[in-house]
């Protein structure tokens, strides 16, 4: 049982370690090809793109992972293929009518986002969204019966083939300006939607034979996948908010059009870029986690729950403190490094936005992994409501701090804390005892993360350049895992256990 939520959550963490490489490798190029501005226009077309595909595809993927786990837990196969077919039509047909909506008004989207060239991006919308829909559909279904690999390898190739076609027409079309640029890029994306398509499609096909089913189990897919769908569509849906408003705040701020456009591409396009990487595990042991638990609930597996929970955030905790707050540690010297020609006299902004910025993805890795527990009892209304709440909060912060002076642009990263923090404690309120961590696999963690950080800081001040990036980083791995000692002895353990386990099931 834990071994394959953890096998799983490995399966997972892979695959999302090559994509946010293949994703940050290619918005280092990018960035470069089409320049500062133009990734600010690429960040909020992107924030449109993934609020709208929230709409078609964020609630189904949960809601089936969840659906068809709980079918399994009974044997009820003609269900499966049902929920299928209701999925599919929805988030087709969804796709389809939100792309042409887009396709219509891209001209007015565009002038309302202070674009001036580029607003094509937007006509792609009518491919990407029915395809984003699709696979949506097809992750769900495979997720339910806990294989984690067919999501692995179409991440890998969303990401590799975005990589080569996207920054390939990125650089022939940005011959012409920044806004060609950013449309030879989402050629590129559409295209690698595609192949992921054909990919999970021919998956699914060949690896589940389903009988025949009936649409009946319509009313019980809406009602979990409308609220997730709307549950996670609150933080697409205010960062879109953010890409639409962000540049007349921060003009209240004193700060020129084209400025603020840069400074939204810094905080979105490079800090986040570099940032999300920890989420990478949270999420992954988030998507592992959900339909695990929904089985053991069906089954009333009440030991085994407990087992997992308290596992699965012992592993999630060990290694996502360090990696976020490693990653702020090196920073100052790593962002030189990576983006030589943009950085420049943004160096210490960027800094001081990657601080801020670490706090609220320690914070959103614990919502991720508290919402999928809140989600897996069933509790898809609540996880809607405490989203809500949380989004309502962000954006009241955003308005208020955005305009001064003073905090501006930094004023996104503490509104996304404020969303986190609530969200959190809405959570946490709602399991009440159902969620329990230990002391110390909480503590240990953040005590040794804070240690490692000073001495890769000394580190660092001591042997300057790549030489001294690499020291450092060795450097606080090793103190890291010798100061947290019990922590690291019981999960290697575990996952050697795991691994003598597995062979042994082998032969």
């Amino acid at each position: 049982m834990e071994e394959r939520v953890g096998r799983g959550a490995i399966v997972l963490i892979v695959s999302g370690l090559l994509s946010k490489i293949f994703g940050a490798l290619f918005r280092l190029p990018l960035t470069n090809i089409i320049g500062i501005k133009g990734i600010g226009i690429f960040q909020m077309a992107m924030a449109i793109y993934s609020l709208m595909l929230v709409f078609v595809a964020g609630g189904v993927t949960n809601s089936l992972a969840k659906l068809v786990a709980s079918a399994r837990a009974v044997g009820n196969s003609e269900k499966i293929y049902s929920l299928k077919k209701v999925a599919l039509i929805f988030s087709v047909t969804a796709g389809l009518l939100i792309g042409l909506i887009f396709a219509v008004f891209f001209k007015g989207i565009s002038s309302l986002q202070g674009i001036e060239n580029g607003g094509e991006v937007y006509l792609f919308f009518l491919l990407l969204l029915p395809l984003g829909g699709a696979i949506g559909v097809f992750r769900g279904i495979v997720q339910g019966h806990e294989n984690m690999t067919p999501t692995a390898i179409s991440q890998i190739i969303e990401q590799s083939i975005k990589f080569l076609a996207g920054l390939l027409f990125a650089y022939l079309f940005g011959k012409q300006n920044s806004g060609s640029g950013v449309f030879g890029a989402f050629l590129g994306i559409t295209i690698s939607e595609f192949v992921a398509f054909i990919y999970l499609l021919l998956t699914t096909r060949k690896k589940y034979k389903f009988k025949k089913g009936n649409l009946r189990v319509g009313r019980e897919f809406f009602s979990a996948a409308l609220p997730l769908t709307f549950s996670a569509a609150v933080n697409p849906l205010t960062n879109a908010i953010e890409s639409l408003f962000i540049v007349a705040l921060l003009a209240k701020a004193g700060i020129a059009s084209e400025k603020a456009t840069a400074l939204y591409g810094l905080q979105t396009g490079v800090v986040g870029a570099l940032m999300h990487f920890p989420l990478i595990i949270s999420l992954s042991v988030a998507m592992a986690l959900l339909p695990k638990l929904s089985y053991l609930f069906q089954t009333n597996d009440v030991e085994g729950q407990k087992n997992i929970l308290s596992q699965s955030f012992k592993y999630m905790w060990f290694f996502l403190v360090p990696l976020t707050i490693g990653i702020i540690s090196i920073s100052g010297v790593l962002y030189p490094i990576i983006y030589p020609n943009i950085i420049g006299g943004y160096l210490n902004i960027v800094n001081n936005l990657t601080i801020i910025s670490g706090f609220s993805i320690i914070l959103s890795a614990l919502m991720q992994f508290l919402l999928s527990i809140v989600e897996a009892k069933g509790k898809f209304k609540e996880a809607m409501a405490f989203s809500v709440v949380g989004g309502i909060f962000k954006i009241a912060t955003l308005v208020i701090f955005a305009q001064s002076q003073y905090i501006n642009i930094f004023a996104i990263s503490i509104s996304n804390i404020v969303f986190n923090s609530t969200v959190c404690i809405c959570c946490l309120i709602c399991l009440g005892k159902a969620f329990k961590v230990d002391a110390f696999d909480f503590f240990m963690p953040a005590v040794a993360s804070v240690i490692m950080f000073f001495a890769v800081r000394l580190i660092l001040s001591l042997v300057s350049g790549k030489i001294g990036l690499l020291i450092a980083i060795l450097g606080g791995a090793i103190i890291y895992f010798v100061i947290a000692l019990p922590l690291t002895l019981d999960i290697f353990k575990g996952f050697l256990s795991k691994f003598k386990l597995r062979s042994r099931n082998v032969c």
